[in-house]
């Protein structure tokens, strides 16, 4: 069990900063304003090229493959819920790096669905 809590740590960790990166280059590319198929396209073609997405989007896949290795050893009802730790980590992130703002009802939020995760993962991971 302690490998899988650590992978699924590790991938969270390494999906909340892949979406802060994703985030802090779509704040570059600016917002889809233009809804006409050249526009769009173009549009995408500028975040796809953004050194922040590309490097967000690496950490997410990162996360998939430790996702798909966590899935390896236990079964979806653990590894699922383990994800949900990403929104502790996210919170942080954003705070730290983006400078937003959590409120206090968000904060409530995320400290509910991280108690959640640790109740599942207390309960074992028979597969």
């Amino acid at each position: 069990m302690l490998r899988v809590i650590v992978a699924m740590t590790v991938a969270a960790a390494s999906a909340a900063m892949g979406q802060v990166f994703v985030r802090q280059g779509m704040l570059q590319v600016g917002s889809l304003e233009n809804y006409a198929p050249i526009a769009v396209a173009v549009y995408f073609w500028h975040a796809l090229c953004n050194p922040y997405v590309i490097f967000g989007t690496v950490l997410n896949a990162a996360f998939y493959f430790l996702f798909l290795a966590t899935l390896s050893w236990t079964g979806v009802t653990v590894a699922l819920p383990l994800t949900a730790i990403e929104h502790g980590f996210g919170a942080l992130l954003a705070i730290a790096y983006l400078h937003e703002n959590v409120s206090l009802t968000r904060w409530a939020g995320i400290v509910l669905v991280i108690f959640g995760v640790i109740m599942i993962a207390r309960g074992g991971a028979k597969t």
